[in-house]
């Protein structure tokens, strides 16, 4: 009976000693899946500069500027800083085309924490010549360019980078 209990005890202190995630793995899953949500929020953003829709400009720049706040690592929030300022100007602002200029800003932060040190297939750069600035687009949710900057005069100028 000792032997049975002592077996047991070793089968479940293995089983979950294989369990246990690595702290370093649980910060950087966590930093990922925060970054991950901040994409999914900018991609509304996306959206309602192509709407050219002031109010949900406004209301997407908050809850963007929240998740990136939400973000706890360092490098990123530094990275981040003059995106969090230029959604703060955006909220604020009625004048649309200055609002584009700062989401031009805002696209281009993104871009760097994207590119540099979170990368995911399911989004990509892209770039309109036409009116010198970039975005980020959800691939998977329209194979169309959709220029946020001029969705009224050239909707689908642009080109992936």
């Amino acid at each position: 009976m000792k032997l049975f209990n002592l077996a047991l005890i070793l089968i479940l202190n293995y089983s979950f000693a294989s369990e246990k995630i690595n702290p370093m793995e649980s910060n950087e899953k966590t930093k990922i899946s925060s970054f991950n949500k901040v994409l999914m929020k900018y991609e509304k953003l996306h959206q309602s500069f192509f709407e050219n829709d002031l109010s949900k400009i406004k209301e997407s720049s908050k809850i963007l500027l929240s998740n990136i706040e939400a973000i706890k690592d360092d490098k990123i929030s530094k990275t981040l800083n003059y995106t969090k300022k230029k959604l703060e100007e955006i909220i604020a602002s009625e004048d649309l085309e200055k609002n584009q200029e700062a989401m031009n800003i805002v696209s281009q932060g993104i871009l760097v924490v994207l590119e540099k040190q979170f990368p995911n297939k399911n989004y990509a750069r892209y770039y309109c010549p036409m009116v010198n600035k970039y975005w980020i687009q959800y691939l998977s949710k329209s194979e169309k360019v959709m220029n946020p900057y001029a969705s009224k005069s050239m909707p689908h100028c642009g080109e992936k980078k």
